[in-house]
């Protein structure tokens, strides 16, 4: 076989295509051979940005042939001259040492030397000897002598001395068509500068432009993602399912979960180190969760879960310190001002780099990795006694937020790219009693008073407020006694009690001694509502614009609120006679005097009887 003839067999075999026509020489050549084609670069989705592509001509097609159906059967493939030096520089050793052996394509003369003719006929091929395809698989997966090549003509291209693109800055390739193109290969390599929505950057693509006579050829879509970062609230459920949460409000030490979501690129053609020591190579994928210091989190605990979901088939369930790491570390320093909200909070990484390294005993080192699955992760907190408390007029929030750290340039693993995620706030409530005589003028201390959550809450119903330390609230199952010291309120020296850290809901106020020198019969008893108005957002990002409280219809008369409706003031009678004479608490005086009336009565006509 000749060379020129062997080259035909090369070219076709590198483009996949049939060449029994040529054995048999039915083959018709082109009246002359194309001077121009196209390439056209897709988007893997619609919301992919447009990106930009210097392109370096790697080599024209020549005497091209076609069979009978008009369809291209057979070239020749001739090497553009100035890049000779630097295609042979990108081989491997013994890829290098074999085409110098190889007459048929080596030669000193750079006009002559064929080394992009040597590649495809004797080192693009699979397994099976099948010749790998730009156009049948155009990314040739992590090992394919194709990738690799291309990886290293593109690192050879960004050195000193080496040619310089053909298409660059104002003429560089975009997503879309690019038209009056030189015929023939091409080498792509994405230069779009990456930013917060763009994404990774493509993998460095060879391809041919187009010609007639072969349909598919100089179309190219992308392979690369644009990664995003989401988060939410989340309730969780008693069958260890999680729904959206459409209600951000809890009780100090509640805990609180957070869904994180977001995407494991394509990290195809990307450098890798499963071992993990070469930072140079060493894939970064990170997710930061972000809370303030009404937050608490510990790295034993904040991960109840990290799973990927592909858009096909079943969801993997990843391993702690197999396929990802957890480390909890306080956020900012000595000089991170008082202004910010994040301020002696904790910052939790989710670190799965060991996934897209294939780290050993991974599930990636054995299955490979899910690119494009879907990662999401649910984050447990515990709502403390830092947090930001919120009354009428004064609505304070408890931010939480997220980011993304990943490679996206192919040649750069070790170079982060940061993607910020939305904040989402929690909220808990406060409200005060006031304990005054009737009057209103003379504050009273010594008021016991007990406290139960009866509806509206979101895990507490039918609770007493227990105490309030460290860990948050407790609770208790019934109603204190008045000598018991959890869950029983007593008015300071101002009068006044207030209870913080509380959920949205309806609660029930009983007074369950009075304070010195006032009445114990029928003390006030009545139910108030604290209640917030959610924003619109999604559910999951829903926050509260406003809350208020308010006292339950029919109410006993010695409870009000306040005029800024922060404060329920409760009044107190000395003696019956101050009592209300309407309402329950009218009812009961009526009764319990009725009661004195009778007893003294009876006690009475006993001593007369007694005398008689």
């Amino acid at each position: 076989m000749n060379t020129i003839f062997k080259r035909v067999i090369s070219g076709a075999a590198a483009l996949g295509i049939a060449v029994s026509g040529l054995a048999i020489g039915v083959s018709t050549a082109y009246a002359a051979d194309p001077t121009t084609g196209s390439i056209t670069i897709n988007k893997s989705d619609t919301g992919q940005v447009d990106h930009s592509f210097d392109g370096w001509h790697l080599a024209s097609l020549t005497n091209v042939t076609k069979d009978s159906t008009n369809k291209i059967n057979g070239f020749l493939i001739d090497t553009d001259d100035n890049m000779v030096r630097t295609i042979v520089a990108a081989m491997t050793s013994d890829q290098k040492v074999a085409y110098e052996k190889d007459a048929n394509y080596y030669s000193t003369d750079n006009a002559v030397a064929n080394p992009m003719g040597y590649l495809v006929e004797k080192v693009f091929k699979d397994k099976s000897g099948k010749a790998l395809s730009e156009l049948t698989s155009p990314w040739g997966g992590d090992s394919s002598a194709l990738r690799a090549f291309a990886k290293s003509l593109s690192k050879e291209l960004a050195k000193a001395g080496a040619p310089t693109a053909d298409k660059t800055g104002d003429s560089a390739l975009k997503t879309g068509e690019n038209k009056e193109l030189k015929q023939g290969l091409w080498f792509l390599k994405d230069v779009t500068t990456t930013d917060d929505t763009k994404g990774t950057n493509s993998i460095p693509i060879i391809t041919p432009t187009t010609f007639d006579g072969a349909d598919s050829w100089g179309t190219v879509t992308l392979k690369n993602t644009t990664p995003t970062i989401d988060k939410k609230l989340v309730d969780s459920k008693d069958d260890g399912t999680y729904t959206p949460n459409t209600q951000p409000d809890y009780a100090v030490g509640d805990d609180v979960y957070y869904e994180l979501t977001s995407t494991v690129p394509v990290y195809t053609g990307y450098d890798i180190d499963s071992t993990m020591m070469d930072a140079t190579k060493t894939r970064i994928f990170k997710i930061n969760d972000t809370a303030s210091k009404a937050l608490t989190v510990s790295a034993d605990t904040v991960i109840e879960s990290v799973k990927l979901t592909p858009a096909q088939g079943t969801a993997v369930t990843l391993v702690k310190d197999k396929d990802y790491t957890v480390t909890v570390a306080g956020y900012g320093d000595v000089n991170t001002p008082d202004t910010d909200a994040y301020k002696g909070g904790h910052v939790t990484t989710i670190d799965l780099g060991k996934y897209v390294n294939k780290a050993e005993g991974s599930k990636s080192a054995t299955d490979g990795i899910l690119e494009g699955a879907t990662v999401t992760v649910i984050v447990k907190a515990k709502l403390n006694k830092d947090a930001l408390i919120s009354n009428p007029g004064n609505l304070q929030k408890n931010p939480n937020k997220v980011d993304l750290e990943y490679s996206n340039r192919p040649e750069e693993v070790n170079h982060a790219h940061k993607v910020p995620g939305p904040e989402v706030p929690v909220y808990a409530y406060k409200f005060d009693i006031l304990k005054t005589d009737k009057a209103g003028t003379t504050k009273l201390p010594g008021a016991k008073f007990t406290v139960k959550a009866v509806s509206g809450t979101s895990t507490h119903d039918g609770k007493y407020l227990g105490s309030y330390g460290e860990n948050g609230w407790s609770y208790l199952d019934s109603e204190p006694a008045v000598t018991d010291t959890d869950g029983v309120f007593t008015t300071g020296k101002d009068g006044k009690i207030n209870v913080s850290g509380l959920d949205a809901g309806t609660y029930e106020v009983h007074e369950i001694a009075p304070p010195d020198g006032y009445t114990a019969i029928s003390l006030p008893k009545f139910q108030f509502t604290i209640t917030p108005t959610v924003g619109d957002e999604a559910a999951g990002c829903k926050t509260i614009t406003v809350v208020a409280l308010s006292l339950a219809k029919g109410s006993d008369e010695r409870a009000s609120l306040s005029q800024d409706g922060k404060t329920l003031n409760i009044w107190n009678a000395k003696n019956i006679t101050e009592l209300p004479r309407t309402g329950g608490a009218g009812l009961a005086m009526i009764v319990a005097v009725g009661a004195l009336f009778i007893a003294a009565s009876g006690i009475f006509a006993l001593r007369a009887r007694r005398k008689a």
